[in-house]
């Protein structure tokens, strides 16, 4: 079972959190309302806009964004289910492996940010791409079609047993690609149309009722 991490797991987007603090959401914004470039590159210019900051301004930013509603007592009643849940995000490392530390998750996807030897973001980050492999549509810098079916095979699962939970268009292949899509709070029509589940409060256990009637 694979979970978006903004806006999903976590009440809020860490690019904000960060950018906030630095005076930049509006340049944030500029950005991934730029449509000449794709989603990947718009990734890659965020990046570039927190150069300097350290591991432990990440870690605050994520830190002072609270888990949704619900959070942890649907997590905790799926792994006692047997399932294995992962994070697919196209956020930072530094934050979805935090958060997946703290739920106790089975695995995490998402772009890693380079450190210089102080410790500090140079402003770049290795994405793991993947539609350039499989042919998705997404063009983003975590293609979770990619990645769900990447962990599908490791964890050696059927899947017609995956089950998908995102809110954007950026969680539209993963949500297509399982079993069972979820859109959470869903921000694109899209989206909505093409989850088997649409859950429009920011309540996470709706999400368990549903698992536990499949």
């Amino acid at each position: 079972m694979a979970f978006d991490m903004d806006g999903t797991l976590v009440d809020g987007r860490l690019v904000f959190a960060l950018a906030d603090r630095l005076g930049l959401s509006d340049k944030v914004r500029e950005i991934q309302g730029n449509t000449n470039l794709l989603g990947y590159q718009q990734s890659e210019s965020i990046a570039r806009l927190f150069k300097g900051l350290s591991v432990n301004d990440i870690t605050e930013a994520i830190e002072s964004l609270r888990l949704m509603r619900n959070c942890e007592k649907v997590v905790e009643d799926l792994k006692e289910q047997g399932h294995i849940l992962g994070i697919i995000s196209d956020s930072y490392d530094i934050a979805v492996n935090h958060v997946a530390k703290r739920l106790n998750f089975d695995f995490s996807e998402s772009n890693r940010l380079e450190l210089d030897t102080s410790g500090k973001l140079t402003g770049n980050i290795k994405m793991p791409l993947g539609w350039q492999k499989n042919g998705c549509y997404c063009k983003i810098s975590v293609c979770k079609r990619y990645c769900l079916r990447r962990n599908i095979r490791k964890f050696q699962i059927r899947r017609g047993r995956t089950i998908a939970v995102g809110d954007t268009m950026s969680d539209l292949c993963m949500v297509e690609e399982a079993a069972v899509g979820v859109a959470f709070m869903p921000k694109h029509r899209m989206l909505q149309d093409r989850a088997d589940l649409s859950i429009k409060e920011p309540n996470l256990a709706g999400l368990g009722k549903f698992i536990a009637s499949l």
